[in-house]
């Protein structure tokens, strides 16, 4: 299926790349419904990408001419922008996959979320999964550049704080931020 965005393309005519950002990096581009009906307050357009396993939900936003911000919706009514495009998206996914735990922690700023990666890539270490080696092929099936964590947690918090991506449900609810 031809895509407008070159990098969903490719992930969607690369089996490999989409099953090693199904697991361990969850983000599964075979699941693109969301639990609810949901636009942008904006009226801009609204385009489900891919899913995760808790049942939230990633969005490309705006028309497909112009650069498309990554908007995510968990399960529970709480979303907000997660890029500035779909390449530093896939960026934050693979270098910091539990990006949603650190963001926990925005309210202590970079640091606090920074002070939770050790912790955080044990637990993968713990459950046999070797995240350097999924990254690194990762990186080579997209052909992507991997920034630092401390990087592309610096931009997850500059761009979750971004106004003027609200998303709202059916009745019109907004959903609350995911970064308190």
């Amino acid at each position: 299926m031809a895509h407008p965005e070159p990098l969903l393309d490719l992930i969607h005519r690369a089996p490999a790349a989409a099953e090693l950002l199904t697991w361990p990096f969850d983000f599964d581009v075979s699941r693109t419904d969301h639990v609810e009906a949901v636009k942008l307050a904006s009226g801009d357009a609204l385009e489900a990408i891919a899913g995760d396993g808790a049942g939230g939900t990633f969005f490309l936003c705006g028309d497909t001419a112009g650069q498309r911000p990554v908007l995510y919706a968990d399960s529970e009514g709480q979303a907000g922008l997660i890029s500035r495009d779909l390449s530093t998206a896939i960026q934050l996914i693979v270098r910091v996959p539990y990006w949603r735990d650190c963001l926990a922690h925005a309210s202590g700023g970079l640091e606090a979320m920074r002070s939770m990666v050790p912790e955080l890539e044990r637990e993968y270490s713990d459950d046999g999964i070797d995240l350097d080696s999924c990254r690194a092929s990762a990186v080579g099936l997209l052909t992507l550049d991997l920034p630092p964590a401390a990087d592309v947690l610096a931009r997850l918090l500059e761009t979750v704080t971004l106004p003027g991506f609200v998303l709202l449900n059916e009745w019109g609810d907004t959903y609350e931020p995911i970064s308190r």
